[in-house]
Protein backbone atom coordinates (compact mmCIF):
# COMPACT_ATOMS: atom_id res chain seq x y z
CA UNK A 1 0.00 0.00 0.00
CA UNK A 2 2.64 2.50 1.04
CA UNK A 3 5.76 3.03 -1.01
CA UNK A 4 8.17 0.19 -0.16
CA UNK A 5 10.83 2.71 0.85
CA UNK A 6 8.49 3.71 3.70
CA UNK A 7 7.28 0.24 4.70
CA UNK A 8 8.83 0.66 8.17
CA UNK A 9 6.14 3.21 8.99
CA UNK A 10 3.53 0.45 8.96
CA UNK A 11 4.80 -0.91 12.27
CA UNK A 12 3.09 0.68 15.27
CA UNK A 13 6.26 0.82 17.37
CA UNK A 14 8.09 2.66 14.62
CA UNK A 15 5.16 5.03 14.21
CA UNK A 16 5.31 5.84 17.93
CA UNK A 17 9.02 6.62 17.71
CA UNK A 18 8.70 8.69 14.53
CA UNK A 19 5.96 10.79 16.14
CA UNK A 20 8.04 11.45 19.25
CA UNK A 21 10.98 12.50 17.09
CA UNK A 22 8.71 14.71 14.98
CA UNK A 23 7.10 16.48 17.93
CA UNK A 24 9.95 16.65 20.40
CA UNK A 25 13.18 16.72 18.43
CA UNK A 26 16.39 14.91 19.45
CA UNK A 27 15.72 12.21 22.07
CA UNK A 28 17.94 9.62 23.75
CA UNK A 29 17.38 5.90 23.33
CA UNK A 30 16.62 5.45 27.02
CA UNK A 31 14.03 8.26 26.87
CA UNK A 32 12.37 6.59 23.87
CA UNK A 33 12.19 3.32 25.79
CA UNK A 34 10.66 5.10 28.78
CA UNK A 35 8.13 7.05 26.69
CA UNK A 36 6.99 4.09 24.57
CA UNK A 37 7.22 1.22 27.10
CA UNK A 38 9.32 -0.63 24.55
CA UNK A 39 12.39 -2.53 25.76
CA UNK A 40 15.79 -0.99 25.14
CA UNK A 41 16.77 -4.00 23.01
CA UNK A 42 13.74 -3.51 20.77
CA UNK A 43 14.35 0.25 20.63
CA UNK A 44 17.89 -0.42 19.43
CA UNK A 45 16.60 -2.76 16.70
CA UNK A 46 13.98 -0.24 15.56
CA UNK A 47 16.44 2.65 15.51
CA UNK A 48 18.85 0.55 13.47
CA UNK A 49 16.14 -0.13 10.88
CA UNK A 50 15.10 3.54 10.85
CA UNK A 51 18.73 4.54 10.43
CA UNK A 52 19.26 2.09 7.56
CA UNK A 53 16.16 3.49 5.86
CA UNK A 54 17.49 7.03 6.29
CA UNK A 55 14.75 8.27 8.60
CA UNK A 56 16.98 9.20 11.52
CA UNK A 57 20.41 10.64 12.20
CA UNK A 58 22.65 10.84 15.24
CA UNK A 59 22.24 14.20 16.99
CA UNK A 60 25.19 14.40 19.33
CA UNK A 61 25.20 14.09 23.11
CA UNK A 62 22.47 14.98 25.57
CA UNK A 63 22.78 16.12 29.18
CA UNK A 64 23.81 13.77 31.94
CA UNK A 65 21.23 12.83 34.53
CA UNK A 66 21.29 14.34 38.04
CA UNK A 67 23.19 11.22 39.08
CA UNK A 68 25.93 11.99 36.58
CA UNK A 69 27.34 9.34 34.27
CA UNK A 70 27.87 9.27 30.54
CA UNK A 71 26.01 11.73 28.39
CA UNK A 72 23.40 9.87 26.31
CA UNK A 73 23.55 9.72 22.52
CA UNK A 74 20.61 11.52 20.88
CA UNK A 75 18.77 10.66 17.69
CA UNK A 76 16.68 12.96 15.49
CA UNK A 77 14.65 12.86 12.31
CA UNK A 78 16.47 13.26 9.03
CA UNK A 79 14.29 16.02 7.53
CA UNK A 80 15.62 15.39 4.02
CA UNK A 81 14.59 11.74 3.91
CA UNK A 82 11.60 12.71 1.83
CA UNK A 83 9.15 15.45 0.94
CA UNK A 84 5.41 15.97 0.71
CA UNK A 85 3.28 18.39 -1.29
CA UNK A 86 0.10 20.19 -0.33
CA UNK A 87 -2.17 21.82 -2.92
CA UNK A 88 -5.13 24.07 -2.14
CA UNK A 89 -7.61 24.81 -4.93
CA UNK A 90 -9.85 27.87 -4.91
CA UNK A 91 -12.33 29.31 -7.40
CA UNK A 92 -9.69 31.13 -9.48
CA UNK A 93 -6.29 30.26 -8.01
CA UNK A 94 -4.35 27.50 -6.30
CA UNK A 95 -1.53 27.32 -3.78
CA UNK A 96 1.24 24.74 -3.77
CA UNK A 97 3.60 24.04 -0.87
CA UNK A 98 6.48 21.59 -0.50
CA UNK A 99 7.60 20.44 2.96
CA UNK A 100 10.14 18.01 4.40
CA UNK A 101 9.15 15.16 6.72
CA UNK A 102 9.63 17.48 9.68
CA UNK A 103 6.66 19.51 8.35
CA UNK A 104 8.86 22.52 7.53
CA UNK A 105 7.48 24.27 4.45
CA UNK A 106 10.40 24.86 2.10
CA UNK A 107 8.59 26.65 -0.71
CA UNK A 108 5.14 28.06 -1.47
CA UNK A 109 3.88 29.17 -4.86
CA UNK A 110 0.54 30.38 -6.19
CA UNK A 111 -0.88 30.31 -9.69
CA UNK A 112 -4.10 31.78 -11.07
CA UNK A 113 -6.70 30.73 -13.63
CA UNK A 114 -9.95 32.12 -14.94
CA UNK A 115 -13.18 31.13 -13.22
CA UNK A 116 -14.61 28.24 -15.24
CA UNK A 117 -11.22 26.97 -16.46
CA UNK A 118 -11.38 23.25 -17.23
CA UNK A 119 -9.98 20.81 -14.71
CA UNK A 120 -7.48 19.46 -17.26
CA UNK A 121 -6.01 22.93 -17.73
CA UNK A 122 -5.79 23.50 -13.98
CA UNK A 123 -4.10 20.11 -13.53
CA UNK A 124 -1.54 21.08 -16.18
CA UNK A 125 -0.84 24.32 -14.32
CA UNK A 126 -0.55 22.31 -11.09
CA UNK A 127 2.08 20.03 -12.64
CA UNK A 128 4.00 23.02 -14.01
CA UNK A 129 4.00 24.69 -10.57
CA UNK A 130 5.05 21.54 -8.72
CA UNK A 131 7.80 20.78 -11.24
CA UNK A 132 9.12 24.34 -11.00
CA UNK A 133 9.23 24.16 -7.19
CA UNK A 134 11.05 20.81 -7.24
CA UNK A 135 13.63 22.16 -9.69
CA UNK A 136 14.23 25.30 -7.63
CA UNK A 137 14.67 23.20 -4.49
CA UNK A 138 16.76 20.61 -6.34
CA UNK A 139 14.49 17.83 -5.09
CA UNK A 140 14.20 14.75 -7.37
CA UNK A 141 10.70 13.32 -7.86
CA UNK A 142 11.98 10.04 -6.42
CA UNK A 143 12.08 11.69 -2.98
CA UNK A 144 8.38 12.56 -2.99
CA UNK A 145 6.33 10.63 -0.42
CA UNK A 146 2.76 11.81 -0.89
CA UNK A 147 0.53 14.66 -2.04
CA UNK A 148 -2.62 16.06 -0.41
CA UNK A 149 -5.19 18.06 -2.38
CA UNK A 150 -7.64 20.45 -0.73
CA UNK A 151 -10.84 21.35 -2.57
CA UNK A 152 -14.09 23.05 -1.57
CA UNK A 153 -17.26 20.99 -1.69
CA UNK A 154 -18.36 17.38 -1.35
CA UNK A 155 -15.84 14.63 -2.15
CA UNK A 156 -16.03 11.02 -3.29
CA UNK A 157 -13.21 9.82 -1.05
CA UNK A 158 -13.07 6.34 -2.53
CA UNK A 159 -12.32 7.61 -6.03
CA UNK A 160 -10.65 10.93 -5.24
CA UNK A 161 -13.22 12.98 -7.13
CA UNK A 162 -15.21 16.12 -6.46
CA UNK A 163 -18.93 15.39 -6.24
CA UNK A 164 -20.19 18.95 -5.92
CA UNK A 165 -18.82 22.41 -5.31
CA UNK A 166 -20.69 25.59 -6.08
CA UNK A 167 -17.40 27.35 -6.83
CA UNK A 168 -15.90 24.60 -9.05
CA UNK A 169 -18.41 24.02 -11.83
CA UNK A 170 -17.22 21.44 -14.37
CA UNK A 171 -14.87 19.67 -11.94
CA UNK A 172 -17.48 17.15 -10.82
CA UNK A 173 -16.70 13.44 -11.22
CA UNK A 174 -13.32 14.09 -12.82
CA UNK A 175 -10.32 11.95 -11.72
CA UNK A 176 -8.31 14.72 -10.08
CA UNK A 177 -6.50 12.57 -7.50
CA UNK A 178 -5.85 9.75 -9.96
CA UNK A 179 -4.25 12.06 -12.52
CA UNK A 180 -1.93 13.63 -9.95
CA UNK A 181 -1.03 10.18 -8.60
CA UNK A 182 -0.30 8.85 -12.07
CA UNK A 183 1.96 11.80 -12.81
CA UNK A 184 4.08 11.61 -9.65
CA UNK A 185 3.51 7.94 -8.74
CA UNK A 186 2.88 8.58 -5.05
CA UNK A 187 -0.19 8.33 -2.81
CA UNK A 188 -2.56 11.27 -3.37
CA UNK A 189 -5.12 12.09 -0.70
CA UNK A 190 -8.02 14.42 -1.48
CA UNK A 191 -9.84 16.28 1.26
CA UNK A 192 -12.38 19.04 1.78
CA UNK A 193 -10.60 22.34 2.41
CA UNK A 194 -12.36 23.05 5.72
CA UNK A 195 -11.50 19.55 6.96
CA UNK A 196 -7.89 20.28 6.06
CA UNK A 197 -7.95 23.45 8.15
CA UNK A 198 -9.32 21.40 11.05
CA UNK A 199 -6.58 18.78 10.57
CA UNK A 200 -3.95 21.51 10.57
CA UNK A 201 -5.38 23.10 13.72
CA UNK A 202 -5.56 19.68 15.37
CA UNK A 203 -1.97 18.71 14.60
CA UNK A 204 -0.03 21.98 14.71
CA UNK A 205 -2.48 24.77 15.56
CA UNK A 206 -4.86 25.83 18.31
CA UNK A 207 -6.23 22.31 18.84
CA UNK A 208 -2.99 20.36 19.14
CA UNK A 209 -3.54 19.68 22.86
CA UNK A 210 -7.22 18.73 22.53
CA UNK A 211 -8.87 15.43 21.56
CA UNK A 212 -12.22 16.86 20.49
CA UNK A 213 -12.49 20.01 18.37
CA UNK A 214 -14.80 21.72 15.94
CA UNK A 215 -13.08 24.15 13.61
CA UNK A 216 -15.46 26.65 12.02
CA UNK A 217 -14.17 28.42 8.94
CA UNK A 218 -15.94 31.51 7.60
CA UNK A 219 -15.07 33.03 4.25
CA UNK A 220 -16.68 32.63 0.82
CA UNK A 221 -18.81 30.01 2.54
CA UNK A 222 -19.19 28.57 6.01
CA UNK A 223 -18.20 25.09 7.12
CA UNK A 224 -16.93 23.08 10.06
CA UNK A 225 -14.28 20.40 10.42
CA UNK A 226 -15.10 17.98 13.23
CA UNK A 227 -12.44 15.93 15.01
CA UNK A 228 -13.51 13.64 17.84
CA UNK A 229 -10.99 11.50 19.69
CA UNK A 230 -8.34 12.80 17.28
CA UNK A 231 -10.31 11.28 14.38
CA UNK A 232 -11.78 13.37 11.56
CA UNK A 233 -15.54 12.85 11.30
CA UNK A 234 -16.77 12.93 7.70
CA UNK A 235 -20.15 11.25 8.09
CA UNK A 236 -21.78 8.51 6.01
CA UNK A 237 -21.52 10.39 2.71
CA UNK A 238 -18.67 12.73 3.62
CA UNK A 239 -20.68 15.89 4.27
CA UNK A 240 -20.44 16.19 8.07
CA UNK A 241 -19.80 19.77 9.09
CA UNK A 242 -21.72 21.48 6.30
CA UNK A 243 -23.18 23.95 8.79
CA UNK A 244 -23.73 26.54 6.09
CA UNK A 245 -26.76 24.50 5.04
CA UNK A 246 -28.45 24.76 8.43
CA UNK A 247 -31.86 26.29 7.80
CA UNK A 248 -32.32 29.74 9.27
CA UNK A 249 -35.85 29.10 10.52
CA UNK A 250 -34.69 26.06 12.49
CA UNK A 251 -32.07 27.93 14.49
CA UNK A 252 -33.22 31.56 14.63
CA UNK A 253 -36.60 32.70 15.84
CA UNK A 254 -36.03 36.39 16.55
CA UNK A 255 -35.47 37.92 13.11
CA UNK A 256 -36.24 41.43 14.34
CA UNK A 257 -32.82 41.46 15.97
CA UNK A 258 -31.23 40.98 12.55
CA UNK A 259 -32.41 44.19 10.95
CA UNK A 260 -29.26 44.50 8.81
CA UNK A 261 -28.22 40.92 8.00
CA UNK A 262 -31.48 39.03 7.54
CA UNK A 263 -33.00 39.43 4.05
CA UNK A 264 -35.15 36.29 3.87
CA UNK A 265 -32.20 33.93 3.46
CA UNK A 266 -32.95 30.23 3.75
CA UNK A 267 -29.55 29.05 4.96
CA UNK A 268 -27.30 30.24 7.77
CA UNK A 269 -24.35 30.22 5.38
CA UNK A 270 -26.00 32.90 3.27
CA UNK A 271 -26.19 35.20 6.29
CA UNK A 272 -22.64 34.51 7.45
CA UNK A 273 -20.87 34.63 4.08
CA UNK A 274 -18.02 37.08 3.68
CA UNK A 275 -19.60 38.66 0.61
CA UNK A 276 -22.91 39.28 2.37
CA UNK A 277 -21.28 40.86 5.43
CA UNK A 278 -19.08 43.06 3.25
CA UNK A 279 -22.05 44.30 1.22
CA UNK A 280 -24.15 44.99 4.33
CA UNK A 281 -21.31 46.96 5.93
CA UNK A 282 -20.78 49.04 2.79
CA UNK A 283 -24.48 49.81 2.41
CA UNK A 284 -24.83 50.79 6.06
CA UNK A 285 -21.81 53.08 5.85
CA UNK A 286 -22.59 54.65 2.47
CA UNK A 287 -24.47 57.53 4.01
CA UNK A 288 -21.78 58.19 6.57
CA UNK A 289 -18.84 58.70 4.23
CA UNK A 290 -18.15 62.09 5.79
CA UNK A 291 -17.10 60.19 8.90
CA UNK A 292 -14.71 57.92 7.02
CA UNK A 293 -11.22 58.67 5.81
CA UNK A 294 -11.95 57.62 2.20
CA UNK A 295 -14.88 56.67 -0.05
CA UNK A 296 -16.62 53.47 1.02
CA UNK A 297 -15.77 51.62 -2.21
CA UNK A 298 -12.06 52.08 -1.45
CA UNK A 299 -12.26 49.99 1.73
CA UNK A 300 -11.37 46.32 2.06
CA UNK A 301 -13.40 44.13 4.39
CA UNK A 302 -10.55 43.94 6.93
CA UNK A 303 -10.49 47.74 7.14
CA UNK A 304 -14.24 47.93 7.79
CA UNK A 305 -13.97 45.26 10.47
CA UNK A 306 -11.17 47.24 12.09
CA UNK A 307 -13.55 50.19 12.42
CA UNK A 308 -15.57 48.02 14.80
CA UNK A 309 -12.50 47.41 16.93
CA UNK A 310 -12.05 51.18 17.11
CA UNK A 311 -15.60 51.76 18.36
CA UNK A 312 -17.56 52.61 15.18
CA UNK A 313 -21.16 52.20 16.36
CA UNK A 314 -22.72 51.21 13.00
CA UNK A 315 -20.09 48.53 12.34
CA UNK A 316 -20.47 47.22 15.88
CA UNK A 317 -24.25 47.04 15.50
CA UNK A 318 -23.88 44.84 12.42
CA UNK A 319 -21.21 42.71 14.05
CA UNK A 320 -23.51 42.22 17.05
CA UNK A 321 -26.05 40.67 14.67
CA UNK A 322 -23.36 38.56 13.01
CA UNK A 323 -22.03 37.31 16.35
CA UNK A 324 -25.58 36.44 17.44
CA UNK A 325 -26.03 34.14 14.44
CA UNK A 326 -22.59 32.54 14.70
CA UNK A 327 -22.92 32.09 18.47
CA UNK A 328 -26.21 30.31 17.89
CA UNK A 329 -24.43 27.89 15.54
CA UNK A 330 -21.71 27.34 18.15
CA UNK A 331 -24.19 26.50 20.90
CA UNK A 332 -26.01 24.04 18.63
CA UNK A 333 -22.69 22.31 17.94
CA UNK A 334 -21.89 22.19 21.66
CA UNK A 335 -25.26 20.57 22.37
CA UNK A 336 -25.05 18.01 19.57
CA UNK A 337 -21.35 17.11 19.54
CA UNK A 338 -20.29 18.09 23.09
CA UNK A 339 -16.90 19.26 21.91
CA UNK A 340 -14.67 20.90 24.48
CA UNK A 341 -13.04 23.29 21.99
CA UNK A 342 -14.41 25.39 19.15
CA UNK A 343 -11.85 27.03 16.89
CA UNK A 344 -12.94 30.01 14.78
CA UNK A 345 -10.93 30.75 11.65
CA UNK A 346 -11.13 32.65 8.40
CA UNK A 347 -10.61 36.24 7.25
CA UNK A 348 -13.64 37.67 9.06
CA UNK A 349 -12.87 36.45 12.55
CA UNK A 350 -9.13 37.00 12.11
CA UNK A 351 -9.70 40.69 11.47
CA UNK A 352 -12.23 41.53 14.18
CA UNK A 353 -11.35 41.28 17.84
CA UNK A 354 -14.69 42.90 18.62
CA UNK A 355 -16.58 40.11 16.82
CA UNK A 356 -14.58 37.38 18.55
CA UNK A 357 -15.28 38.79 22.01
CA UNK A 358 -19.00 39.21 21.26
CA UNK A 359 -19.28 35.59 20.11
CA UNK A 360 -17.67 34.39 23.32
CA UNK A 361 -20.09 36.53 25.36
CA UNK A 362 -23.19 35.33 23.45
CA UNK A 363 -22.22 31.66 23.80
CA UNK A 364 -21.54 32.04 27.52
CA UNK A 365 -24.93 33.70 28.03
CA UNK A 366 -26.79 31.10 25.95
CA UNK A 367 -25.19 28.20 27.81
CA UNK A 368 -26.14 29.51 31.27
CA UNK A 369 -29.60 28.01 30.93
CA UNK A 370 -28.30 24.61 29.81
CA UNK A 371 -26.66 22.07 32.16
CA UNK A 372 -23.59 21.62 29.94
CA UNK A 373 -20.02 22.70 30.42
CA UNK A 374 -19.31 25.63 28.11
CA UNK A 375 -16.79 24.81 25.42
CA UNK A 376 -13.75 27.02 25.07
CA UNK A 377 -13.90 29.22 21.98
CA UNK A 378 -10.55 30.25 20.56
CA UNK A 379 -9.08 31.80 17.44
CA UNK A 380 -7.35 29.54 14.94
CA UNK A 381 -3.60 29.22 15.32
CA UNK A 382 -3.04 28.98 11.56
CA UNK A 383 -3.66 32.38 10.03
CA UNK A 384 -4.54 33.56 6.56
CA UNK A 385 -3.12 31.66 3.62
CA UNK A 386 -1.35 29.12 5.85
CA UNK A 387 -4.42 27.42 7.33
CA UNK A 388 -5.52 25.10 4.52
CA UNK A 389 -2.09 24.52 2.99
CA UNK A 390 -0.63 23.60 6.40
CA UNK A 391 -3.51 21.18 6.84
CA UNK A 392 -2.71 19.63 3.46
CA UNK A 393 0.95 19.20 4.43
CA UNK A 394 -0.10 17.67 7.76
CA UNK A 395 -2.44 15.22 6.01
CA UNK A 396 0.19 14.24 3.44
CA UNK A 397 2.61 13.45 6.26
CA UNK A 398 0.14 11.00 7.79
CA UNK A 399 1.37 8.47 5.21
CA UNK A 400 4.38 8.22 7.52
CA UNK A 401 3.11 9.20 10.95
CA UNK A 402 -0.43 7.76 11.01
CA UNK A 403 -0.82 5.55 7.92
CA UNK A 404 -3.64 3.52 9.44
CA UNK A 405 -5.84 6.64 9.45
CA UNK A 406 -5.73 7.18 5.69
CA UNK A 407 -5.10 3.69 4.32
CA UNK A 408 -8.57 3.41 2.74
CA UNK A 409 -7.87 6.39 0.53
CA UNK A 410 -4.58 4.88 -0.63
CA UNK A 411 -5.95 1.52 -1.74
CA UNK A 412 -7.00 2.74 -5.18
CA UNK A 413 -4.08 4.98 -6.12
CA UNK A 414 -0.93 4.18 -7.99
CA UNK A 415 1.98 3.59 -5.63
CA UNK A 416 5.56 3.55 -6.78
CA UNK A 417 7.57 0.39 -6.13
Amino acid sequence: MINKNFRIAKELNEIKILNILLNEGPVSRSELAKRTNITKVTIAEILKRLGNEGFIDEAGKGESTVKGGKKPNLVKLNPNKGYVIGVEYKRNFARVAIANIQSEILKKEQFEYEIGTSLNEVIKKTFDCIDSCLIKLKIPESKLISIALGVPGFIDYENGELIYADTMKGWERKPLAAKVSQRYKVPVIMENDVNLIAIGEDLVGAGKNARDIVCIWIGDGVGAGIIIGNQLIRGASGIAGEIGYLEVNNSLTNYTYLKHLYTNQRYVGDILSQEHLFNVLKIALEFQTHKLEKPIDKYHLAELLELGDHGHSVVQEILDEYSFVLANVCTELIKTINTNLIILSGPIIENSQYLFIKIQQFVKNKMREIPFDTSSIVLGGLKGDDACIMGAISLALQVIYKPYIIHKQLDHVHIKE
